[in-house]
């Protein structure tokens, strides 16, 4: 149910952030390589060890890699004909491969230069909890397609987990989430 709440949460504020519109008068200028790259995504992600790990070997999962489907909304909001800011919405399902439902959602923030290579941080949130992801790629046109490939980083969170051991003391114990390694690959039509 949480999932569930969680998935149409996220597509209402992805709905409402489709509003947002061009801050520059000469936006219709702007290489349609740099105004739009929202589309459709798949990769992989690779999970180093951890509480994320130990949680999906419950699972049956026996590989630190993991598919990625979803999709990129994004937007731009300011530029010129050498930099732009953008706004970008992913929804991604991982573990398909291996029958799992894994919902993940990130917002980030970002820009992007003429040669259409980019850079964009912001929160994560996942079955693992809340965290900021870092990201950079670079976007290649074929004619009417472009194919963005992008890299992103989910940093390992450290959390506190207090218990009573069989004599009634308190233990805390650290225990790291691990990171998250992601590459994917999509495409979009140009204009």
């Amino acid at each position: 149910m949480k999932r569930l709440l969680l998935i149409l949460l996220v597509l209402t504020a992805f709905q409402s952030s489709a509003q947002i519109q061009y801050s520059s008068t000469n936006a219709a200028n702007y290489d349609s390589q740099v105004q739009k790259n929202s589309g459709p995504r798949f990769g992989l992600t690779y999970i180093t060890n951890g509480k994320l790990t130990k949680e999906l070997e419950k699972e049956g999962v026996t590989s630190n890699l993991i598919s990625q489907f979803g999709y990129q909304f994004e937007k731009q909001i300011v530029g010129n004909d050498e930099i732009a800011g953008i706004v970008e919405g992913i929804l991604f399902i991982g573990g398909l491969d291996q029958g799992l439902f894994l919902p993940s959602v990130s917002g980030m923030f970002g820009v992007r230069n003429k040669a259409a290579w980019e850079l964009a941080v912001g929160p994560n949130l996942s079955v693992n909890g809340a965290a900021m992801v870092v990201g950079f790629g670079k976007s290649f046109n074929f004619g009417n397609i472009n194919i963005p490939v992008n890299i992103a980083w989910v940093p390992s969170n450290s959390r506190k987990n207090d218990y009573l051991d069989n004599e009634g003391n308190t233990i805390t114990e650290t225990e790291k989430s691990g990171h998250r390694f992601t590459i994917t690959v999509g495409f979009n039509m140009a204009k």
